[in-house]
């Protein structure tokens, strides 16, 4: 009866471990990430009364088994049940949940170097530091920008806890540091029916001006000095040294890069000249000459051997451009490298139809220019064209792609912006502001707000617009979670049976789930199974304390029989 009484005392205490357990896993339902538990029992050790015996075919015995009588259960085991608990979305950028394995890394408790958590509810505290209960998140900081603009993490490296402020590698976060403009892009649609920006008709005297026609000798003035002295060929200035031929005045003009091709045109073999004709236009009409010596202001129309007195009128090859009445315009709002903004308006003109390669197209001449004092441009102009069906023409003779040079005078360093055409087209239209345009760069911004990518990246949002990372997070995974000692606070630290931390592993790699950023990961506790388990633990410790009153009854009654 004794053991009776033991028996029934050691059900007692294990089914108050049991009642514990599931009391503390009512208690947490709601915890953040909390992992319920399971209690396992096994008997005590039995008294044996007898031992097995075998059968014996001589006697004609069967074997027996032994007699053995239980002292009692103990508690086996009280397992975590590390099954991933359901995610509540919360809307908060800073609440991160583990979708599978995986525990986030902390430091600042007592309990070892690292601590471990399932906890995602994330915070920042005033020195940047990203922190959930009164710990700092670890992870990685050192990364580098790739080439189409991703980046790439240093994850062999040990973890640190994460600042999102400021950090030894980046400096500081909290500004996102402006970017020149390197690139715009103008896309949209020109005016096909506009009538070609040419420059007016020309009529110049060429008194004063004497050619050899036929031996393409020196050029002289009627006095016969020998002329010398500059000329400027659509803005490229050529030098004439005194006794140059008309042939050397004509090879100079073609090495000045001065957007035409100039050769000796005959005429009727009494009035010769050089022509000109525009690279750029197609144009075979002779182009304007302005010297520094009025004795050759006009080069157009010479006479072999006499003094030309008569007026010459000579149509341009569009040069000028009323920038008053473009036919389309855009204006880009470019940066320089401190961040200071400038808007450069780009105006197109239509110039006149000319031939390539064999097809008729149409050119337009553009023009780049800004009214911002602070900004000197060079090299913004250019010429484009488009062939019969309105689409750009991009070939030897015409780009689409050119190269503006922007120099700042407040000390900001001098850029260059690539701008590209190649989007225009050519089609009949009324409206002369079809085009568009994008442009990079940007100025400086401060840090608004952080986002949690699913492989852990933080990203910070500017208010420039800009998008940077702050940090990444790592996550830990053990052979046997199941192992992990819980410390309190939401973590737990390794043991000897749950493996060792053998540093950071990016999320949803080795075995570990992906973030889900703006969720939380529940309790996993079953409140139906716990209470289930409850009313049964209730049963079962009734039961005991009915043994135990059953075999004090008995020895009640024994008691009794003396005397």
């Amino acid at each position: 009866m004794m053991t009776s009484i033991y028996s029934g005392v050691s059900g007692l205490k294990a089914q108050q471990t049991k009642l514990d357990v599931i009391g503390n896993n009512i208690s947490n339902v709601s915890t953040i990430g909390y992992k319920s538990q399971t209690v396992s029992f096994a008997d005590l050790l039995s008294q044996t009364i007898s031992g097995s015996t075998a059968a014996n075919a001589a006697t004609g015995t069967s074997g027996t088994n032994a007699k053995q009588i239980g002292t009692g259960v103990s508690v086996a085991s009280v397992a975590t049940n590390i099954t991933t608990g359901s995610t509540q979305s919360t809307g908060n950028s800073s609440d991160v949940s583990i979708s599978g394995s995986g525990y986030f890394i902390v430091q600042g408790g007592g309990s070892g170097e690292y601590q471990f958590t399932r906890a995602g509810n994330f915070g920042v505290d005033a020195s940047g530091n990203l922190t959930v209960n009164g710990y700092t998140i670890c992870g990685w900081l050192d990364c580098t920008q790739n080439a189409d603009g991703t980046y790439t993490y240093n994850t062999q490296t040990d973890v640190e806890p994460i600042n999102i402020f400021a950090d030894s590698y980046t400096g500081n976060k909290k500004i996102s540091a402006p970017a020149a403009t390197s690139t715009a892009a103008v896309s949209g649609s020109v005016n096909s029916g506009a009538d070609a920006q040419a420059a007016a008709a020309t009529t110049g005297s060429s008194a004063n001006a004497t050619l050899n026609a036929t031996g393409l000798t020196a050029v002289t003035d009627d006095a016969g000095t020998t002329f010398a002295g500059t000329i400027t060929v659509n803005g490229t200035s050529v030098t004439i040294t005194a006794g140059d031929t008309v042939q050397t005045i004509i090879d100079n003009i073609n090495a000045a890069g001065a957007g035409v091709t100039a050769a000796w045109n005959a005429g009727d073999g009494a009035n010769g000249y050089i022509q000109l004709t525009s690279t750029a236009a197609g144009s075979t009409a002779a182009i304007e000459l302005g010297g520094t010596n009025a004795t050759l202001a006009k080069l157009f129309g010479a006479i072999d051997g006499t003094t030309d007195t008569t007026s010459t009128s000579v149509a341009a090859a569009g040069t000028d451009y009323d920038s008053s009445n473009p036919d389309a315009t855009t204006t880009l709002q470019v940066y320089d490298a401190l961040g200071n903004s400038y808007d450069v308006q780009v105006n197109l003109y239509k110039s006149q139809v000319a031939t390539s390669d064999g097809q008729s197209v149409t050119t337009w001449h553009w023009e780049a220019d800004s009214a911002d004092s602070g900004l000197n441009l060079s090299n913004s102009s250019g010429t484009i064209a488009f062939d019969g069906s309105g689409k750009i023409v991009d070939n030897d003779t015409y780009d689409t792609s050119f190269t503006l040079n922007l120099t700042p005078t407040n000390g900001a360093a001098a850029s260059t912006v690539t701008l590209d055409l190649s989007k225009v087209a050519s089609y009949a239209t009324s409206s002369s502001d079809s085009l568009t345009n994008t442009t990079d760069g940007y100025a400086s911004g401060t840090l608004e707000d952080f986002t949690i990518g699913s492989d852990g990246i933080i990203y910070g949002t500017y208010s420039n617009g800009q998008t940077e990372p702050l940090g990444m997070i790592a996550l830990a995974s053990f052979s046997n979670p199941a192992g992990l000692e819980k410390i309190g606070g939401s973590l737990y630290v390794a043991s000897n049976n749950s493996g060792n931390f053998t540093g950071g592993v990016v999320a949803g790699t080795n075995g570990t789930g992906a973030l889900s950023a703006g969720t939380l990961e529940m309790s996993n506790v079953d409140l139906s199974e716990q209470f289930s388990e409850m009313m049964i633990t209730q049963r079962a410790y009734q039961a005991n304390s009915k043994i135990i009153s059953a075999a004090d009854e008995c020895l009640k009654a024994a008691i009794n029989m003396v005397g």
